[in-house]
């Protein structure tokens, strides 16, 4: 197992001058599966997809925890059914004295964006927001997870980033400079999308939506494939709830699959972690 945790600890691009204490580095990744729910919500199946890009060890970790997690039942026509939905696990690595690596799961959601699923928010205009250069100058790359409020016309009256992880290390006054610029980049272009509300299902009857989306800015070559990197190492940013959602789930904010669209309330209710 250790080989495997070795094998996630990437090389970070160093920023400025080094803060005294740096900031604490993070290697993690979204381990996607599949999962079947049995009417009294526990769980029958859980399945890894591709155990081998995260190595087996991770794979049984996940599965393993996914059979003892516990939902409420899904209903259809206010019937219990068996019901099957998709699975993303963010797992953390974490380096112990001994040199080696231990993992947990940080947070999970459920569920991936389909066009044709009427009972969930769905994206009608996209537009991908501009690359800051002030950050491609200083090679830094991240990840803002983004949190919007959505009203019934599927405009959005609310955004707050509410995660930024960075690939870069420096000292903290500029760590959060580069946050706050990746933050303003993706929040001023997201913020034009628009939606397609619910027409069927419970979220259907809601007056406002809380739809979470991951923007990404990587330093790809042009004409280069997409980097297939499963372990990213990264500062983990501070986690800021958005202000109108009474619960906010602070470990689901970066448990989202790459290109992913989570509206809060939609797929299995997790009931417990096991």
């Amino acid at each position: 197992m250790k080989k495997v945790m070795l094998s996630a600890l990437l090389a970070m691009a160093a920023m400025g001058t080094q803060a005294a204490t740096k900031p604490a580095v993070e290697s993690s990744a979204v381990v996607n599966g599949t999962i079947v729910l049995a009417k009294d919500g526990t769980v029958q199946t859980a399945v890894v997809d591709d155990p081998a890009k995260y190595g087996q060890p991770i794979a049984d970790m996940v599965r393993n925890a996914a059979l003892q997690w516990h939902f409420q039942p899904v209903l259809q026509d206010g019937q219990p059914v068996v019901a099957k939905a998709s699975m993303h696990a963010r797992v953390v690595l974490t380096q112990k004295p001994d040199g080696n690596y231990s993992a947990r799961i940080k947070g999970v959601t459920f569920g991936d964006p389909d066009p044709n699923d009427t009972s969930t928010l769905r994206a009608d205009k996209k537009i991908i927001p501009h690359y800051p250069q002030d950050a491609i100058r200083a090679r830094v790359q991240g990840t803002v997870y983004v949190a919007l409020h959505v009203d019934r016309s599927g405009h959005v009256t609310q955004a707050v980033a509410e995660q930024v992880n960075l690939g870069v290390q420096g000292q903290e006054g500029v760590l959060a400079h580069y946050r706050e610029v990746l933050a303003h980049s993706a929040l001023s272009t997201i913020q034009k999308w628009t939606f397609l509300p619910p027409t069927t299902g419970k979220l259907s009857k809601d007056d406002s939506w809380t739809v979470h989306v991951p923007v990404t800015y990587n330093l790809n070559v042009v004409g280069a494939p997409k980097s297939n990197h499963v372990w990213q190492t990264y500062v983990p940013g501070p986690y800021t709830p958005a202000p109108w959602v009474d619960r906010p789930d602070v470990d689901a904010a970066d448990a989202l699959a790459d290109d992913g669209l989570r509206t809060d309330g939609a797929g299995p209710t997790l009931l417990n972690h096991g």
